[in-house]
């Protein structure tokens, strides 16, 4: 019999290998038994054409099992387009479970509640963020350019570049941590696999 995958749509080159440490750490977690297939970059995720067309993509696989739509949104409020873009996939009719997770303001937000583990830590050799580095926003997700704010606390002339720092920092993610932190995403996200581990062979979609 056919073992069935979750497949990952992201936007961004770093999230190719970040988000899938990232799914199936979390995944194991939550205790849900999917094997996850490497994430696949597709363009124009914030349009429902890119979205339609690449869950499309997704359907043509026969070990197809689940989407996972992952993104960055800086610009609208999650809790309005998360489930507009979830209707587009209900639309559709997937065969299999799927969901949207919008991070807000961009991926590296997750970062932020787990600094005080990142920070002093070598990203696999190569300097890092420099010792002692706090989050000084009012709230996690108030600051849009994360990316450049963590740029500003790298040693001089080093600079944050998600094809070779978001994975790193990734594996360094303290899910209790990012609970405690009461992360908007983060729940979200965690919600979402939980989600689509427990509705297999179904064509449900998250958010409701």
């Amino acid at each position: 019999m056919m073992t069935r995958k979750g497949y990952i749509l992201v936007e961004g080159h770093g999230e190719v290998q970040a988000a899938g440490n990232l799914v199936a750490r979390l995944s194991a977690d939550v205790g849900i038994d999917l094997p996850w297939s490497r994430p696949i970059r597709w363009p124009n995720l914030h349009l429902k054409d890119g979205l339609v067309k690449g869950a499309n993509f997704i359907r043509a696989k026969r070990d197809a099992g689940a989407l996972l739509v992952l993104r960055d949104e800086d610009d609208a409020c999650p809790r309005d387009r998360g489930p507009e873009m979830a209707g587009c996939l209900r639309q559709i009719n997937l065969p299999f479970p799927s969901a949207v997770v919008l991070l807000h303001p961009e991926y590296e937000v997750l970062f932020l509640p787990c600094l005080d583990r990142i920070a002093g830590q070598s990203l696999e050799g190569r300097p890092g963020l420099q010792d002692n580095t706090v989050w000084d926003g009012d709230c996690w997700e108030a600051r849009r350019g994360v990316k450049e704010w963590l740029t500003r606390h790298f040693p001089p002339g080093r600079s944050y570049k998600p094809t070779v720092d978001q994975l790193p920092m990734t594996r360094m993610l303290d899910f209790d941590r990012l609970r405690e932190a009461d992360l908007p995403c983060f729940g979200t996200l965690e919600r979402a696999v939980a989600f689509l581990g427990q509705s297999l062979e179904t064509g449900d979609v998250y958010p409701r």
